[in-house]
């Protein structure tokens, strides 16, 4: 490694001595003046602090090489983005301020990252002058230089005293990014209980939206978090796509929360019940002896603790996937046995010369018109696009299944948002159809034992190879090509609501199609 650096020469370029001064006039002058507007000063400082830091920094630490220089600049930025990024960060970092004289008060706001580039102007300009001899020694002058961007860099985030009683000075107000905050505008401290959705819950947002309460189930949430919360302060609560939130404390019965980043927006907002946006604070106040939160777009009844229960029009519900299956083998081997289980899973004993192997499929018997002594061929399928009606109009076509094909019989098992049909594995596209799905009549949605939301669809055949319209739903059959094929719908059903951990699929959609495809003979 080349040691061809001062980094102490940096701190005399024009460059950080110009960025020094702005840091110590703008943090100890115009902060606070009112002659700019505090975004801007707040920005300067992190302009100008980028500049200071990173050569204090290498110069503390006295590095001597690029490399060195370069990791002063690279830890600067990743402590810089954590606690704007991260109130976590900022607090701990506030925390380990506050032991010294000298206490910080950050503000995440992730907007600020927009200093970032000045790091590499730094890195640029003054590693440059790091590596540039200089014609005299000046250690006074570096000592001097030294202490005043250590003591700038320490006391730019200063918190000033409190306000008292000047005229027309406010205290600084607390921040976090947020899209709402509850806030306890009670005389009293709160301990908050909150739970969030899984991390494994798939939300279609404007199905929760219509109905949170009925469509959302207790078991699609986490486990609770606790949090003490003052008089006057807020717990900020985020968002950025379509969440809901579990809430109750001592006096509050078990509430929901369940709004979208379209409605409210993550952004910077004032942990306090001063809130300047209103609409963006969930109060907690007294009714009595109770307590309640005011009326709020975002608030809604909990879901009941007992799901409600599929209809009877529903028929068996679905606990997981129905279609499974191993691995297939990569050669044809010879069928020697199949043993079956109560579960609906079955294993095909299969030889190749001398050795021999197992292959499961978990499916309905029907799928399985094979004999021992039959040789199969056993092999993957995936869908990825194509025209297929019954998919959804926003939604891509995609399926994963097996092919199995011996000389009496072709099998096609799938699994996705689309139906089997031969011509998936070459068959003629005179034995296609066309399918619609709609809802099942009488069959109100039902959560299943993982809380996923279950809407069961029936399935409409017409066109190739159908003889009229042929309705079915799940477990049911119907005869294609004049009884040459037959299509068995294993399961097909809207999940606009899911637990991802509890069932297997190959997309992440709220449709889910299970079916099996079965030729009478294996022509081409």
């Amino acid at each position: 490694m080349h040691r061809d650096l001062r980094s102490y020469r940096s701190l005399l370029h024009p460059l950080w001595l110009g960025a020094l001064a702005l840091l110590v006039l703008n943090d100890h002058a115009l902060k606070g003046s009112g002659l700019l507007p505090g975004w801007v000063t707040g920005k300067l400082s992190d302009f100008a602090g980028l500049l200071v830091a990173p050569a204090v920094l290498a110069s503390l630490l006295r590095v001597s090489s690029r490399r060195g220089f370069l990791g002063a600049h690279v830890a600067t930025g990743a402590v810089f983005s954590a606690i704007k990024l991260a109130p976590e960060a900022a607090r701990a970092v506030e925390g380990l301020m506050a032991l010294t004289p000298l206490p910080w008060r950050i503000t995440v706001d992730p907007t600020d990252l927009l200093a970032l580039p000045v790091l590499l102007v730094s890195y640029r300009v003054l590693g440059e002058a790091a590596r540039r001899p200089e014609p005299a020694q000046r250690p006074i002058a570096h000592r001097l230089a030294l202490m005043a961007g250590s003591l700038s860099c320490v006391a730019t985030s200063y918190e000033p005293p409190p306000c008292g009683e000047a005229e027309g000075c406010l205290p600084p107000q607390p921040q976090e990014i947020a899209s709402l905050v509850i806030g306890n505008a009670t005389e009293t401290e709160q301990l908050f209980r909150v739970r969030r959705l899984r991390e494994s819950a798939r939300v279609d947002c404007s199905a929760m939206l219509a109905d949170p309460a009925g469509t959302l189930s207790r078991d699609l949430f986490a486990n609770a978090e606790t949090w003490l919360i003052a008089p006057g302060r807020a717990l900020p609560l985020r968002n950025a796509g379509c969440d809901a939130y579990l809430i109750d404390a001592d006096g509050l019965p078990l509430t929901l929360l369940a709004w979208s980043a379209e409605q409210f927006p993550e952004q910077l907002l004032v942990t306090t019940t001063e809130n300047s946006l209103p609409d963006r604070m969930l109060a907690l106040q007294r009714a009595g002896a109770r307590l309640e939160l005011a009326e709020h777009p975002a608030v809604f009844d909990a879901p009941p603790a007992e799901p409600r229960p599929p209809a009877d029009a529903c028929g068996v519900s679905t606990q997981g996937s129905r279609l499974d299956w191993t691995l297939p083998v990569s050669e044809a081997a010879v069928l020697t046995g199949i043993t079956s289980s109560p579960d609906g899973c079955h294993a095909l004993a299969l030889e190749r010369g001398d050795r021999g192997d197992m292959f499961f499929l978990c499916a309905p018997a029907e799928a399985i018109p094979f004999s021992e002594g039959e040789l199969l061929h056993v092999s993957r399928v995936a869908i990825d696009g194509g025209d297929y009606p019954e998919r959804p109009e926003d939604e891509r076509a995609l399926a994963r299944g097996i092919h199995i094909e011996s000389e009496t019989h072709a099998v096609l098992v799938l699994q996705g948002n689309v139906l089997a049909r031969g011509s998936m594995v070459g068959r003629q596209a005179s034995t296609d159809f066309l399918a619609e799905l709609t809802p099942l009549k009488g069959c109100r949605g039902f959560h299943d034992a993982c809380g996923s939301l279950v809407a069961p669809l029936e399935v409409s055949l017409l066109g190739d190879g159908v003889s009229g319209v042929v309705s079915l739903r799940a477990g049911e059959s119907a005869a294609l090509a004049e009884g040459a094929e037959t299509l068995l719908v294993v399961r097909a059903e809207d999940m606009p609501v899911r637990n991802a951990e509890c069932f297997t699929a190959p997309i992440d959609q709220p449709r889910l199609l299970e079916s099996v495809w079965i030729a009478a003979a294996a022509a081409p």
